[in-house]
This record gives C-alpha cells, sequence and structure tokens, in this order.
C-alpha cells in the first residue's frame, strides 16, 4: 500500500494504521446502520399489510389481474394505495421496492398457492359447449395457426366466423372459450387496431405463435385469447412449446409516478428482462388519455410477485394483457 498523505500532524504522510482503523470502524458502523433501516423498513411493511385501508392486499393484487371490471379493480387498490403511499412516500425507491418485496413475501409465502389464487376459478366458469373452442376467420393463415394453438388442447374445436367482430364476440358472450388474432409483424410491429379490441373486450393473451412467411423471412405474431386470465392450456402445453420463456404484457398510463423509468427500474430491481417497449395512441374504454405504454417482459427466474406488488400499490390502474409463453 502507498503511503496517504495528510495534513493530520499524527499522519504526517508516513502512518496509514489509523486511517484502517477509522475505516474499518466506519464500515460496521454503516452496517450497523443498513441493519437497522431494513428491520424499520420490515416494520413498515407489515404496517401497510396490517394498516394499509384493505387489510387484505392480496384481494387487489389478484383483482388487478383477474378483474373483469377495470374501474372496480382500481377502486379497491386505491383503498390500500393510500395507506401504504402515506407510508413510503418518503422513502428512496430502493426502500420501496424493499418493502414491495417483504410484502410479497408475507403474503406469497407458497409461490403454488399463490398461483391457485391469481388463477382460481377460471376454468370452473367456462362451460362445456364452449371449453376448448376456439373461434377465428378462416383462411389459409389462420388455419395454420389454429393447428398449433388446438395442440396445447386435449379436445379442440374450431368455430368459424365472417367477421372480427363475431369472433370477439363469441368469446364474449361465453359461446367460445378462446379467439385467435393478428397482434403483431416483423415489417409493422404492434398491431395497434388489434390490441385496441384487447382493451375493448378486456381479453387476456394465453400464448403467441410467430407464423413465418418463407418467401420474404418475414412473420405475423398471432395470440390465442381468453376472457379470463387462464393457466396454461394443458400440462403438456409446456412440453410442446418451442420456448419455456414466459412473459408478461401490461397496459398503463404514466403519470408523474410512477413514470416509466420508474416501472423499469422495478422491473430490473425484480430480475425482468424488457423485451419491448410499446406506444398505444389511442383511447379505449379502459383508458380516457393517450396513449398508453405498453411493455413487455420476460418473467422466467424473476421476482414476479415483488413486480406485481410494485403495480399493484404504485400504478393501480395497468390493465393486464397477459401472462403467455410463445409456442
Amino acid at each position: 500500500m502507498g503511503l496517504i498523505y495528510s495534513d493530520i500532524p499524527e499522519l504526517d504522510g508516513r502512518d496509514t494504521d489509523l486511517v484502517l482503523r477509522n475505516l474499518k470502524e466506519t464500515e460496521s458502523e454503516l452496517d450497523r446502520i443498513v441493519e437497522k433501516r431494513l428491520a424499520h423498513l420490515s416494520e413498515l411493511s407489515n404496517s401497510v399489510i396490517n394498516d394499509g385501508g384493505d387489510p387484505d392486499i392480496i384481494k387487489s393484487i389478484i383483482l388487478s389481474l383477474k378483474s373483469d371490471s377495470y374501474d372496480n379493480s382500481e377502486n379497491i387498490i386505491e383503498e390500500n394505495r393510500s395507506g401504504a403511499r402515506a407510508i413510503y412516500s418518503r422513502l428512496s425507491f430502493t426502500e420501496r421496492m424493499i418493502i414491495c418485496d417483504n410484502i410479497a413475501k408475507r403474503l406469497f409465502t407458497d409461490k403454488r398457492l399463490a398461483s391457485d389464487l391469481l388463477f382460481s376459478g377460471e376454468s370452473e366458469e367456462i362451460s362445456s359447449a364452449a371449453s376448448e373452442r376456439i373461434a377465428y376467420l378462416k383462411n389459409s393463415y389462420n388455419d395454420n395457426v389454429y393447428m398449433q394453438f388446438s395442440a396445447l388442447f386435449s379436445s379442440p374445436r374450431a368455430a368459424y366466423f365472417e367477421s372480427i367482430t363475431d369472433v370477439c364476440e363469441s368469446v364474449y358472450n361465453e359461446n367460445c372459450e378462446y379467439c385467435i388474432l393478428p397482434i403483431e409483424t416483423s415489417s409493422d410491429g404492434k398491431l395497434t387496431a388489434f390490441y385496441e379490441i384487447i382493451l375493448k373486450y378486456g381479453f387476456k393473451i394465453a400464448a403467441v405463435y410467430d407464423l413465418s412467411h418463407s418467401e420474404d423471412k418475414k412473420y405475423t405474431r398471432y395470440a390465442l385469447l381468453s376472457k379470463k386470465l387462464r393457466r396454461e392450456a394443458s400440462k403438456e402445453a409446456a412440453i410442446k412449446s418451442k420456448s419455456k420463456v414466459r412473459f408478461f404484457e401490461f397496459a398503463v398510463e404514466c403519470d408523474e409516478y410512477p413514470t416509466i423509468t420508474d416501472i423499469l427500474c422495478a422491473a430490473d430491481y425484480c430480475s425482468m428482462k424488457l423485451r419491448r417497449i410499446d406506444t398505444l395512441n389511442f383511447i379505449s374504454e379502459k383508458s380516457q388519455k393517450s396513449p398508453l405504454i405498453c411493455p413487455v417482459f420476460r418473467i422466467d427466474s424473476s421476482d414476479f410477485l415483488t413486480f406485481m406488488t410494485f403495480l399493484s400499490i404504485d400504478c393501480p390502474d395497468f390493465y393486464t394483457i397477459g401472462i403467455y409463453r410463445q409456442i
């Protein structure tokens, strides 16, 4: 180690032992401060859960994923949000994320239980007549896509319609369980008109498939859509899928807080990888403002439940477009 020069007479540029001892003591003091702050944040996390409006924040998180009523979901979450924001609005971003992490750990002690809660009751609501019935416009492209999606089911049935409206209405009115729509192309990106349909009907993406056009190496991405957020169609779905990677896609209006930067930082904190982010320039029934920000994150090997807690408290007006795999 080189000499540390100083104006302090005791050092006189020759003795570093005192400096090293002071650094060690400072490091130990810093460790104690960090431990104290973490303990306080843990106490605040309990306060959010026990005193933050509705005592069952898990209800808000589930509703933000599952609810057919956008307004009701927002109102219920707002009860918790006001209590949580009052507690941690003065904290740093990292400290707020620690609180979200603590809340998620307390609420979702068993990830399998969390999955059951998130998807509970979805399958039972589908009638036998509609179950595994897939609606789409009949043409050669859609026939090809249907064959790919139908492999996810034990007893799939095709339902042909003459218009996009009829296709969507069949799912909305629960005459069919799923429908097929294009949502993206390699040349045009997201197809805004079809995303407007998704938001209008409150559909959720259950799976996606890229249909290649071999003549020009381009593709069209199709989505298998349902009225409810669902588990994978079958246990074999993950095996038959080309990729076991899962994606989470949602739409949100970014106001002063949280900004899109806040959302991206929260996703990074939770080890979620950004696949892409788009701006949806339209006004829909789900939103009175324009534009909407639509991020797509890769969520395998991530702390997804902490991120959902962050969204539910800090960004209650987000709308889940889908949690899905690419087949």
